[in-house]
């Protein structure tokens, strides 16, 4: 199932209980939808102190002046929510928050990751009173991404996964607070419609102020691994180290391809069927009748046939009829005198007809037939 977080989605991973959440929570207060980076709106956002700016997304990837400008947003005393499976590393190297994602992890992965087979997985939030705090449970991949002693930096650990390591934390940053989680599905559809679990939410949210002047609501970061035209991916990825290296590997890569792998590959041209000399096959067969079998007879007709043949493949004369006409036309077209054209078709004739012919008869046909093949 793709996990799109979209707000208007009703899908299991969508965001839409929990953005009716956030607004119910903030019902007295603009919410109001971002789709552009923060470096084009954050003119607008300065204007105002004590605002929220939410992002609930598959992993949030930001150029550098992005990141220097969110924490300046949040230093002038606003608040920023990133729930999100992969936290750019920019903004956590500039917070010194170290995160553990899946052992198997990766932010290109588009479907479900699989740290372990799926099974009953949950996660709660720290309580401000004794008692233990609430386990959500819901059946998926085990929520194993978690920060590392995030206390030690001066985090305030707000909620745990079913290991007990904070996965959810805030910390002060100026004058403003910084929310981090790193389960983003705990605020799906399918979590949040899980039994009792849109009290999770309610309980995470609930450490958010309560007062805004305006709540921002991102729909740009969610989408960041399908840019539009305004937001540069590739800043994004040479800003990161570990982008930056795959960038680097994946065009290596591809040189690589297109020099040695991707030449063109000419279509072979079939070898061209040698033209057949129809003299020679003629030559050939009528040298094999005479030597094998010495058959004057066949050889006449053969003789005929071939020479018919050559009539009207040379001449273009139709042969079916050996009338005056056709005559006239085969000494017009061979320059062989018309008398000698009737005279050569009678001999044929008698060939044609006779029982017997002799070599001398069959050297005479062959003399005369020359004069007509040009």
């Amino acid at each position: 199932m793709t996990r799109n977080y979209s707000k208007r989605s009703k899908k299991p991973f969508g965001t839409y209980v929990a953005y009716s959440m956030l607004t119910t929570k903030y019902r007295l207060t603009s919410v109001l939808t971002m789709s552009k980076p923060f470096s084009e709106t954050f003119a607008f956002h300065n204007e105002r102190v004590n605002s929220l700016y939410v992002i609930i997304a598959k992993r949030v990837l930001m150029a550098e002046k992005d990141v220097d400008l969110l924490l300046e947003y949040v230093s002038n005393g606003n608040q920023l929510f990133i729930a999100a499976e992969y936290i750019d590393e920019q903004l956590l190297n500039k917070l010194e928050i170290e995160p553990q994602y899946y052992t198997v992890k990766s932010i290109f992965q588009q479907q479900a990751d699989t740290a372990g087979p799926m099974r009953y997985t949950s996660v709660s939030i720290k309580r401000t009173d004794s008692l233990q705090p609430k386990q959500y449970r819901f059946f998926y991949f085990p929520f194993d991404a978690h920060f590392v002693h995030p206390e030690e930096k001066g985090a305030v650990v707000l909620g745990q996964n079913d290991e007990t390591s904070p996965n959810y934390i805030s910390l002060q940053h100026g004058n403003g607070r910084i929310f981090l989680h790193l389960n983003p599905e705990a605020f799906s559809n399918y979590f949040l419609l899980q039994q009792q679990n849109k009290a999770y939410a309610e309980e995470a949210f609930a450490y958010l102020p309560g007062s805004r002047t305006t709540v921002y609501w991102d729909d740009y970061y969610r989408i960041g691994s399908t840019p539009n035209e305004s937001f540069s991916m590739f800043d994004v990825f040479l800003k990161n180290e570990m982008l930056k290296w795959s960038l680097l590997l994946t065009m290596a890569l591809l040189i690589f391809y297109v020099a040695f792998a991707s030449k063109r590959r000419q279509r072979l041209i079939p070898l061209k069927t040698v033209n057949s000399n129809d003299s020679i096959s003629f030559v050939e067969t009528i040298g094999r009748l005479y030597l094998q079998k010495k058959d004057n007879v066949n050889i006449a007709h053969k003789m005929t046939t071939y020479f018919l043949e050559y009539i009207r493949t040379h001449y273009y004369l139709n042969t079916s009829q050996l009338s005056a006409e056709f005559m006239s036309s085969l000494a017009r077209k061979s320059g062989v005198a018309e008398t000698e054209v009737k005279d050569f078709f009678k001999f044929i004739q008698q060939l044609q007809e006779s029982y017997k012919v002799t070599d001398e008869e069959l050297l005479e046909y062959n003399n005369r037939m020359q004069q007509f093949l040009k």
